[in-house]
């Protein structure tokens, strides 16, 4: 019984530090570019819409906010990676720098897939209006 028990949590451990991991080699290869920054535009939202949704955004997805004036800035630290983020809001558009971000401490990337989680939360949060 034990075994089993031990089996599945093994599995599921190895599942989910599997997810947690990914980081695209477009992810890196940007960073060796020197270009950390993210556009999304077609919003269509004014700029104190898609900030408070951005703070919202950043808030349920686990983000520490450490700034919540223009630009949002704000981190995420999950396993190995630890993304940091600028998020900079006009009219319908959100820039993001993520200038900093790091890949096992010393390894510079772009978390794209961790910022486009959470604009695809702010695109959501604006359909709730």
């Amino acid at each position: 019984m034990l075994n089993k028990i031990s089996a599945v949590l093994l599995a599921g451990t190895l599942l989910l530090s599997g997810c947690a991991l990914y980081v695209s080699e477009d992810s890196y290869a940007m960073a060796a570019r020197n270009e950390y920054t993210l556009k999304y535009s077609g919003l269509e939202a004014s700029k104190e819409t898609l900030r408070n949704k951005t703070f919202q955004a950043l808030q349920d997805r686990g983000w520490i906010v450490e700034s919540d004036g223009n630009p949002i800035k704000a981190k995420l630290i999950e396993m190995r990676q630890t993304a940091v983020a600028s998020f900079n809001i006009s009219d319908n558009s959100i820039y993001v720098d993520t200038k900093g971000s790091m890949v096992d401490g010393n390894k510079p990337y772009v978390p794209k897939r961790y910022v486009d989680n959470v604009i695809a939360s702010v695109r959501s949060l604006l359909k709730d209006k």
